[in-house]
């Protein structure tokens, strides 16, 4: 009989799920927001970014580019001088690599900063009227594991064909 009850301790012990390290799950944010947050800021910041949240962006249509700014939010210091901004394109329930830059940090105990940067248009890329995420990514001796993540919607027009080819133009054939 006794042998029964540390037999059923041991298995009852080995189907308990311990909880995840902190490190490996992402409870930290990304705030996109729409301007640049004031120097002298006087009270709480994540109140102000998420007064100026931003969730799309208009193409810059002269350049094809959008110009995306951020505010990371994270649980915890990220203890490195560099971490990694990491996007992805969200496709239903799961997401696509697209790309990611390394950031760096002017001080590695800081857990809030913020990041401004460039996404070009392109096929695989970004494109207009998609839904993409963005993650903040560090490594360390365990690996590479994400610290804050948050998601932004990019819109612009969309280049439309007809599949009609125009060999009466001057200047040669023209796709429209």
């Amino acid at each position: 009989m006794r042998r029964f009850v540390s037999l059923a301790f041991a298995l009852a012990a080995s189907m308990v799920t311990l909880p995840e390290a902190p490190h490996a799950q992402s409870n930290g944010a990304i705030v996109f927001v729409t301007r640049r947050p004031p120097r002298e800021l006087h009270g709480n910041i994540r109140s102000w970014a998420n007064g100026s949240r931003a969730t799309s962006y208009a193409e810059d249509t002269t350049s094809h580019v959008w110009r995306v700014q951020f505010m990371a939010f994270l649980a915890r210091a990220p203890g490195t001088r560099e971490v990694t901004l990491v996007f992805y394109k969200l496709e239903g329930r799961t997401r696509r690599y697209i790309s990611n830059e390394s950031v760096s940090l002017s001080n590695p105990t800081d857990a809030i900063f913020y990041h401004q940067t460039v996404l070009h248009r392109g096929p695989d890329e970004f494109m207009p009227q998609e839904n993409y995420e963005a993650a903040i990514t560090v490594s360390d001796a365990r690996g590479q594991h994400e610290i804050a993540r948050g998601r932004i919607g990019l819109t612009g027009v969309i280049e439309r064909r007809s599949g009609v080819v125009d060999f009466t133009a001057p200047g040669g054939p023209t796709a429209q």
